[in-house]
């Protein structure tokens, strides 16, 4: 029987098994690094498009619509304006309160409030025991220059007829001009008191000129003197606007500049005027001068004691400004800014901006930030502020 020597063999058997396993493992690390690569590229591509994409607001088609969002383009103003406040009042040259110049009593009362009067219409009729006795001696004064007339000229036949002598010509004369004096001076007294028409002791109160009652305060029976008013009429086919111009924009505010006014009962229309003064004394407190414009107000829309909105054209040869809605620009984070479209659809970006001054029609000047004619959301700006701010939250919180 023949031997064979094992031991060679059997390490052979250990090195091939050796490298079975080498062989083995590296199939394997290479198996699961080809696996894991992609995920990897993956993360980082997307963690650096996050990084180059500016904060901005994805909204689809429904919630756009839903969120009442406009986009349109960056309108502009090609005048220099400035927005200021005010209060309506009555043009104080055609603003008349009417009062009795002597005391009387109120007999009758031929006006209520709101009333379209005329130049000399009676507003009221009232009784005074002055004028009563003034109208007296009115009367007698009457019949005694009736009566002198009437001596006059008999004498001045009788002196043509040598009957009459000089002495009593001239005396009959001077006794006419006496009694006509008289007489002006009672008619003088009565035209003083406004009671130049009437019987015994009875005169008219009244308009003096045309326009509306607008304050009663007589009442039939009472007694009045020379210091109360019984109407005040005024004149409503022209008002004043008090303006308050604040001391810094006082050197860009002069007389004769055009103002456009509204006010809150009627926010779609305009009223023009021009500023017809502007005041020398600066209020301390508010540090404001007062400024006033005439405004025609023919078909009396407005009333004294409306507030109003006003903007004055300070210049008329201005560069183009953007001029937006002031909701349109949002605060965040202490920095305004409007959102412009961004390059995707309903992609919306926030873009800082730096505002100017007010303008009529609730709109403010954008002095930087935005061209003239660029898309910018003109509404719906609150609604991608919060859903901004939500994305911020979400972010916050992870």
């Amino acid at each position: 029987m023949t031997c064979i020597n094992s031991s060679p063999w059997r390490a052979l058997a250990r090195r091939a098994g050796a490298l079975l396993a080498v062989m083995t493992f590296c199939f394997v690390f290479t198996a699961c690094e080809s696996t894991d690569t992609p995920a990897v590229d993956a993360a980082e591509t997307h963690a650096q498009e996050e990084a180059e994409t500016p904060e901005h607001v994805q909204l689809d088609t429904t919630q756009i619509r839903q969120g009442g969002i406009v986009v349109e383009a960056a309108p502009s103003i090609s005048s220099s304006t400035l927005a200021v406040t005010g209060t309506i009042g009555y043009d104080a040259n055609r603003v008349s309160h009417v009062g009795s110049r002597t005391s009387g009593r109120v007999v009758t009362v031929r006006v209520d409030l709101g009333t379209r009067v005329s130049r000399g219409q009676a507003l009221a009729i009232l009784e005074s025991p002055e004028v009563g006795q003034i109208r007296a001696e009115e009367t007698e004064a009457q019949e005694l220059v009736k009566i002198a007339s009437e001596n006059f000229a008999r004498e001045q036949r009788l002196a043509t007829q040598g009957i009459s002598s000089r002495k009593e010509l001239l005396d009959a004369e001077a006794e006419l001009r006496r009694q006509q004096a008289r007489l002006r001076s009672a008619e003088s007294r009565l035209s003083v008191l406004g009671a130049g028409h009437g019987s015994d002791g009875q005169f008219a109160v009244t308009a003096p000129f045309d326009g509306v009652v607008v304050s009663r305060d007589a009442s039939l029976g009472e007694m009045t003197t020379s210091q109360d008013t019984l109407f005040t009429v005024a004149d409503l086919s022209r008002l004043w606007i008090e303006l308050d111009i604040f001391e810094r924009d006082l050197a860009r505010v002069h007389e004769k500049q055009r103002v456009v006014v509204r006010t809150t009962a009627y926010p779609d229309r305009t009223f023009e005027g021009q500023i017809s003064y502007v005041g020398p004394i600066l209020d301390p407190a508010r540090r404001t001068v007062r400024a006033r414009i005439d405004v025609p107000n023919r078909d009396g829309l407005l009333r004294p004691g409306m507030f109003a909105e006003a903007t004055i054209v300070v210049s008329t040869h201005g560069t183009p400004t953007v001029v937006l809605p002031v909701d349109a620009v949002q605060d965040m984070d202490g920095q305004k800014v409007v959102f412009v479209p961004g390059p995707k659809a309903g992609q919306f970006i926030p873009q800082p901006v730096v505002v100017g001054d007010a303008v009529d029609g609730g709109r403010v000047m954008i002095r930087s930030g935005l061209a003239v004619g660029a898309p910018v959301v003109m509404r719906g700006a609150f609604v991608l502020r919060s859903e901004l701010a939500k994305g911020e939250i979400g972010e916050h919180g992870h």
